[in-house]
C-alpha cells in the first residue's frame, strides 16, 4: 500500500511508555491503594477512596460495563465532587449519600487535598528518569525519514519520553507540539508552517503535559522547562469536552485526521476511552479504506 501525508496516524497510550518505565493508569491505582497501608500522610484519605471506588463499580454494574477504573477516574469524581454548590447536577440531589457524609462530614477540603495528592504523585510517576530507556521512541524519527512526510501522533500520555528523546539523541529531531518562539500555545503551528519549517513529527497531547502551566488571568498555555507545580491535564471524559483550548482543537484534531487515515496505528492503547473510541469508529463506519491496526500485550482484536 502506498501512503502520501496523512494517510498514517498513530494514537499512543499507556503502554507506549511503559517501557521507558512510566507507570501505566492500572499500576498507578495499585500504588495509591498500598499507600494507604503504609504511608501515614495517605491513611486519611482511604475511606474517602474507597467510596469513591465502590460508587464507581456500582454505577459501572447497574448498566453491565465493565468497570474500567484507572487513576484518572477518582481524579474526574473528584474534581466533580470540588464544585459542590457550583455543580448544575446540585439542586436536583436531594441528599448525599449517607457513607459520604460520614466520610466527609464538614470537612469538603479534604476531597480537595486528596485529589491534589494524587496530582502531585502522578508528576513523580510520569517522570522519565532514565533517558536511555525511552530510546525506542526516536525511531519515529527513522519512520519519517522513510516516508519523506511528518506523521501526526497523537498521545494520550502526559509524559515526555517523546520531547526528552528527540532533544536527547538527535538535535535535528523536530517535534512540534504547537507552541511559539515565546512558548505560548498556538494552534497555527499544526497547519501554517511552510514546506521548510515541517516538523519531523506532530505531536498532539490530547490530555496535557506535566510541563505545561496555565495562565490564571489570561487562561493562555504555555510551556516550562521542568514539570510545573500545577501542570495543565485533563481527567475523564468530561474534561475532554471542555470548550477551552488546546483541548477543543487537539480532539478536534484527532477527528478530523483519524477520517481521513488510510490507517490508525495504536501503540499501548486499552481502549477504554468512550470518547476516544467513538472518534475511532465513527473514522472507520464512514470509510470502507481505514483500518486500524493495535500493538498491545494484552488487548484481543473481539475486545476492540
Amino acid at each position: 500500500m502506498n501512503f502520501r501525508n496523512s494517510d498514517i496516524i498513530f494514537l499512543l497510550g499507556a503502554g507506549a511508555s511503559a517501557d521507558a518505565g512510566i507507570a501505566t493508569s492500572s499500576k498507578m491505582i495499585n500504588e495509591v491503594e498500598k499507600y494507604f497501608e503504609n504511608d501515614i500522610e495517605w491513611k486519611k484519605y482511604k475511606d474517602l477512596y474507597y467510596l469513591v471506588k465502590s460508587g464507581v463499580v456500582y454505577s459501572y454494574s447497574l448498566t453491565g460495563r465493565n468497570t474500567n477504573f484507572n487513576i484518572e477516574t477518582p481524579l474526574l469524581i473528584l474534581n466533580e465532587l470540588i464544585k459542590k454548590e457550583e455543580h448544575p447536577l446540585y439542586p436536583f440531589i436531594g441528599s448525599w449519600n449517607i457513607r459520604f457524609n460520614e466520610v466527609v462530614k464538614d470537612n469538603f477540603q479534604i476531597i480537595k487535598e486528596f485529589k491534589n495528592k494524587i496530582v502531585d504523585q502522578l508528576k513523580g510517576w510520569v517522570d522519565l528518569k532514565d533517558i536511555n530507556k525511552a530510546s525506542y521512541y526516536k525511531r519515529f524519527k527513522d519512520l519519517k525519514e522513510e516516508y519523506n512526510f511528518p506523521f501526526r501522533i497523537f498521545s494520550l500520555n502526559y509524559d515526555l519520553c517523546f520531547e526528552k528523546t528527540a532533544k536527547n539523541y538527535n538535535p535535528q529531531f523536530i517535534v512540534e507540539r504547537g507552541f511559539d518562539e515565546k512558548r505560548k500555545w498556538n494552534s497555527k503551528r499544526f497547519s501554517e508552517l511552510s514546506r521548510d519549517e515541517e516538523p519531523d513529527i506532530y505531536l498532539y497531547k490530547l490530555h496535557g503535559s506535566i510541563d505545561w502551566e496555565r495562565n490564571e488571568n489570561s487562561g493562555i498555555v504555555s510551556y516550562i522547562d521542568s514539570i510545573a507545580d500545577k501542570p495543565d491535564l485533563i481527567f475523564g471524559i468530561q474534561h475532554k469536552l471542555q470548550y477551552f483550548d488546546p483541548y477543543l482543537f487537539l480532539f478536534s484534531e484527532l477527528r478530523h485526521y483519524a477520517s481521513r487515515a488510510k490507517l490508525i496505528i495504536c501503540i499501548g492503547y486499552s481502549f477504554s476511552d468512550e470518547h476516544i473510541n467513538a472518534i475511532l469508529s465513527q473514522a472507520i463506519k464512514n470509510n470502507n479504506r481505514t483500518k486500524l491496526y493495535s500493538v498491545s500485550r494484552d488487548i484481543k482484536e473481539d475486545y476492540i
